[in-house]
């Protein structure tokens, strides 16, 4: 019976000692510093305002920017251009990966990307090689037909 009134009187501070020792221990570890906060933000939730949000808007990026690289005299290309084109290139499976398309699909969209960034690389613009060219406008046409299937899910509701 002593027992029971010694736990009872201290019942009170034993909960509040608990219940204080678990908040710090959730405090402590929600806690960062205000820099490498402010670090993550940045890394985040900073995506390029060149990044395509879809992969069919990637597709047409691929024709559109290479179509305007092309169009300017060697003299006039701005190495930034270029190099945003090569990270739309880059991007291609992680979008293809975000779409509807089924594994299939994306594996031969994967090998795709891998092929169109080697031509990009090989690409001179200060003498455009015309079979170059040839070949990655047909290799953006190859993706081209995955864009209705990375989008079919969505319509069928």
């Amino acid at each position: 019976m002593q027992h029971q009134s010694l736990f009872k009187s201290r019942f009170p501070v034993i909960t509040i000692l608990c219940l204080s020792s678990l908040l710090g221990t959730f405090q402590a570890g929600c806690t960062q510093t205000g820099e490498s906060t402010a670090e993550e933000d940045h890394l985040e939730h900073h995506i390029p305002d060149h990044k395509p949000k879809t992969y069919t808007e990637t597709v047409r990026e691929l024709d559109t920017r290479m179509r305007t690289l092309l169009n300017q005299s060697p003299t006039e290309l701005k190495p930034e251009e270029k190099q945003q084109l090569e990270e739309i290139i880059d991007w291609i499976p992680e979008l293809a990966a975000d779409s509807e398309l089924k594994h299939k699909d994306w594996n031969e969209v994967k090998q795709l990307s891998t092929e169109i960034k080697s031509v990009f690389q090989q690409t001179d613009f200060s003498q455009v090689d015309a079979t170059l060219v040839g070949r990655y406008f047909l290799l953006v046409d190859k993706l081209k037909q995955y864009t209705g299937r990375s989008e079919t899910k969505k319509f069928q509701s």
